[in-house]
């Protein structure tokens, strides 16, 4: 009895504690709080920087030019006068160059030493002594234009002896019938003017005649009155006027369509088995030549030019070139190739040459297109 009654307490206990935790509020549970995802590691503030510059290259060194010597045979005539600038003004020494000059009394004699390797360079016009070394197979180039005689720039002339042309004895070339006319060379272009000459004077064989002399030696032969006329270049035209034993008559350009390549740069078989020297003295050259062109034509640095030409011709006088007219120089060295082939074909109508070589066969304008080129063109 005590047992059932027992249990019976024992239930209803059981059952009041479940009805108390019935009746009690319910608390939700607490959720597990959610953690936002790790942050990815932070590095430290940098300052900011400027883009880093693109690497540049220094510039190459300018390689020392192979020094070189090189000789050149010339007459002390303004036909020149780029290479004495550029001499004087130290172009060539620019270039690795050492200018060696040798001074011949008239430019046809340079041609032999030319061949022989004795010059590297000569200035001469187009004559039967160039074009006979070439036909002997001698390595030698024209390479290049220098002197031109043309208006305002005439520095070439036929002088009259002064005593013939005050008395009017002598007028035209028909005057000059029994008379001498001097040239400075034979084969070249004072012949080739002389002739010209007296052919226009209509004369018979004899009854004109052409001697050769060196310039310095016709000043004597006009004192002398042994020669009327002669084809002469500056600066010997200026002094023999200024001397008063002549005066200027006819322009040499007259002859030749008023415009005369009076002289060419030829470069012998030594320069022309080394391109490299061959353009690097044509650079100098060049460079001299534009600083002559301006000094006549728009006066600037005109008193260095002139003092530069005093030292290497025979003009000591400065007042003398303020009378004289100076050669024309082409900036880029180009050539009148009309009054060179005129002269050429006058060589072999008169039999003053009868090889085979033409002019463009001995001619190599590569040196001085390349200079022109290095230079920039004007």
């Amino acid at each position: 009895m005590l047992r059932k009654r027992s249990l019976l307490i024992v239930v209803l206990l059981l059952g009041l504690g479940l009805s108390l935790a019935a009746c009690a509020p319910q608390v939700a549970p607490s959720p597990t709080p959610t953690q936002p995802p790790p942050a990815p590691p932070t590095k430290p503030a940098e300052a900011i920087k400027p883009p880093a510059s693109t690497p540049t290259t220094p510039p190459a060194a300018t390689p020392t030019p192979k020094p070189a010597t090189v000789k050149m045979g010339f007459v002390p005539t303004t036909g020149q006068a780029g290479a004495y600038v550029a001499i004087d003004k130290g172009y060539f020494r620019e270039q690795g160059i050492t200018m060696e000059l040798i001074n011949f009394p008239g430019s046809s004699q340079a041609v032999a030493p030319l061949s022989t390797g004795d010059l590297d360079v000569i200035s001469v016009p187009v004559t039967t002594a160039l074009l006979n070394a070439a036909d002997r197979g001698i390595e030698m180039r024209i390479v290049a234009g220098e002197g031109q005689s043309l208006l305002k720039w005439e520095y070439i002339w036929v002088v009259l002896r002064k005593d013939l042309a005050d008395s009017g004895t002598v007028k035209t070339p028909a005057d000059l019938k029994g008379m001498k006319i001097a040239a400075a060379g034979a084969g070249g272009l004072g012949a080739q003017t002389v002739q010209t000459l007296i052919q226009q004077g209509g004369f018979k064989s004899g009854e004109a005649e052409m001697l050769i002399l060196p310039y310095p030696e016709m000043t004597v032969a006009f004192a002398n009155k042994a020669i009327a006329a002669a084809h002469v270049v500056e600066p010997w035209v200026t002094q023999m006027v200024e001397g008063g034993s002549t005066v200027k008559w006819i322009p040499n350009s007259q002859f030749f369509g008023d415009k005369l390549q009076v002289q060419v740069w030829v470069f012998g078989p030594t320069i022309t088995k080394d391109q490299d020297l061959a353009r690097r003295w044509m650079i100098a050259y060049l460079k001299g030549v534009r600083d002559y062109v301006k000094a006549f034509t728009t006066k600037e640095g005109r008193n260095e030019v002139i003092n530069i030409l005093v030292k290497y011709t025979t003009v000591k006088d400065l007042k003398l070139f303020d009378v004289m007219e100076m050669p024309y120089l082409d900036p880029n060295g180009q050539m009148y190739k009309g009054s060179m082939e005129a002269q050429y074909k006058w060589l072999l109508d008169t039999g003053a040459y009868t090889g085979k070589k033409t002019l463009d066969a001995i001619t190599d304008t590569s040196y001085v297109e390349y200079a022109a080129q290095t230079l920039g063109k004007q």
